[in-house]
């Protein structure tokens, strides 16, 4: 059953699929009818999902579950990275590419680049402990409301200042 994402509550399990490029708006309005049409069907061993999602940035694809009364199991969501599989298909972009950080260049345009290239930013300090990357591993609505956004030393990726920091 869709609940529009607003109403979604704090603790709504959610997952992130963030897109290895921009996406046009006419693209953004095509995946919002896929993925209405997706959740507003979306089921768990017959019973309604309260589901949700929320394109954001013309980048990320998020999926949002308030899993009180009915619980996403492993077909629910199964069914769910099958259909991310079909968006990457039918707009030609890559959806499951975890080497990849998105943050704000210091411009604060929106940009991607590679892990293997983090270090070499750090250095040259086109990232630094406070360039906000978008961690995308948060697993809750309310994470994503509060810590989605942060500052890169607040992530996994303080690793690479931590002689800076200390």
């Amino acid at each position: 059953m869709f609940l529009p994402f607003e109403k979604m509550p704090s603790y709504s399990r959610l997952w992130i699929y963030q897109s290895d490029r921009e996406l046009t708006s006419n693209e953004v309005l095509k995946i919002t009818d896929i993925l209405t049409n997706f959740v507003g069907n979306w089921e768990s061993h017959g019973n309604s999902l309260i589901s949700s999602f929320e394109i954001r940035h013309q980048r990320f694809l998020i999926l949002t579950v308030n899993e009180e009364l009915t619980k996403a199991t492993g077909c629910s969501i199964d069914k769910s990275v099958g259909l991310m599989k079909a968006i990457e298909a039918e707009f030609k972009i890559s959806l499951f590419d975890r080497t990849k950080v998105v943050y704000f260049d210091t411009e604060n345009k929106i940009t991607m680049t590679s892990l293997s290239k983090i270090k070499e930013l750090v250095i040259e300090e086109k990232i630094t402990a406070d360039t906000i990357i978008f961690d995308n591993l948060v697993q809750v609505k309310e994470q994503l409301d509060s810590e989605w956004q942060t500052k890169a030393s607040n992530t996994w990726l303080k690793r690479y200042f931590q002689n800076v920091i200390s």
